[in-house]
């Protein structure tokens, strides 16, 4: 063996030796302790709001929902730019501009709501994996708008308020037909 892989087994496992920490439970969860997270992951937004070529997405994304005739492929699509939507209004708030992210969260709401009203052109009541999936992905929003609320200045809580209320709104919405379809497999 060489001397420099014998030196590199050695500093490998000094480094591993040295940086890892044990890691000792507090306890039992409290009562109190918070809701577990939603199990759903949201796409990523590509190119956020605040880029120079981003009204060219918004162009492309338009004109693919304009030639989109299947309800069901247009309830994913809507689906899908609301998950981006809101996951870039996370993205913003990181970078601090909480203007935009205002914005980018009614946007992306306005998709759900979109989607929501695309359920009614079904012409036959819309699968329950889909409701499921739609029920989660509104939960995460609801979710991560929340979470934003304590990242964000006090004064401009009201337009996340505002978004949460309409997700709650869609959710409703989504819920109705879940229970449309319910009432009638009985």
């Amino acid at each position: 063996m060489r001397p420099y892989s014998a030196l590199f087994i050695i500093s490998a496992w000094a480094l591993f030796v040295l940086t890892v920490r044990p890691v000792f439970a507090l306890g039992p969860p409290e009562a109190s302790a918070p809701a577990a997270p939603v199990e759903y992951y949201l796409s990523y937004p590509g190119i956020l709001p605040d880029h120079p070529l981003y009204k060219l997405k918004v162009a492309r994304e338009r004109i693919i929902a304009y030639f989109i005739s299947d309800p069901q492929e247009k309830v994913n699509f809507y689906l899908k730019q609301a998950d981006k939507g809101i996951l870039a209004t996370a993205m913003l708030v990181d970078k601090h501009n909480s203007k935009l992210a205002q914005t980018t969260a009614l946007k992306a709401e306005h998709n759900m709501t979109l989607l929501s009203l695309e359920l009614s052109n079904f012409e036959k009541l819309p699968d329950q994996p889909l409701l499921d999936k739609l029920t989660t992905a509104s939960l995460k929003h609801q979710e991560v708008l929340t979470s934003l609320l304590g990242r964000i200045p006090q004064n401009e809580h009201a337009v996340f308020q505002q978004v949460i209320d309409f997700s709650k709104r869609n959710l409703d919405q989504i819920n109705s037909y879940r229970l449309t379809n319910l009432n009638d497999k009985q």
